[in-house]
């Protein structure tokens, strides 16, 4: 299934360097990356983000509304993220890796990893005793 993916799958056609941005457009992508919104969407603050970046509100707005264009961001309501092809086309490295663990066969656990798991007696220890709460 994944044998046919490589690193340019998931990295974009176009690399970022041709997408002449603007220093504030780099910053707040930057900023965003940094604060989470790769992973899950984000609420922005624009005058939190203005300050953050040393730019004024409506600079951010017009950032957030060409890296939408571009679709370098995606705008969801009230929250934004960004595009995970554009993390991977910085890190071509983690893009491999990606590959590599789509394509590792699933560990299989043996006949050890179903029995219950064992304590120490320090373990056994602790648990017995009752410490008061005060």
């Amino acid at each position: 299934m994944t044998d046919s993916l490589s690193v340019d799958d998931l990295t974009m056609a176009h690399p970022v360097y041709t997408l002449n941005l603007t220093g504030a457009q780099r910053r707040i992508l930057e900023w965003m990356t940094v604060n989470g919104a790769l992973y899950a969407p984000l609420a922005l603050d624009p005058e939190a983000v203005a300050k953050d970046c040393d730019t004024s509100v409506s600079t951010v707005y017009e950032a957030l509304n060409r890296l939408t264009a571009l679709r370098l961001i995606e705008h969801l309501g009230p929250e934004y993220r960004v595009n995970p092809r554009f993390f991977f086309a910085q890190n071509p490295e983690v893009a491999q890796l990606v590959l590599d663990a789509l394509q590792a066969p699933d560990v299989v656990p043996d006949e050890r990893a179903q029995q219950p798991r064992r304590t120490s007696p320090v373990d056994k220890r602790r648990r017995r005793q009752v410490r008061s709460v005060s």
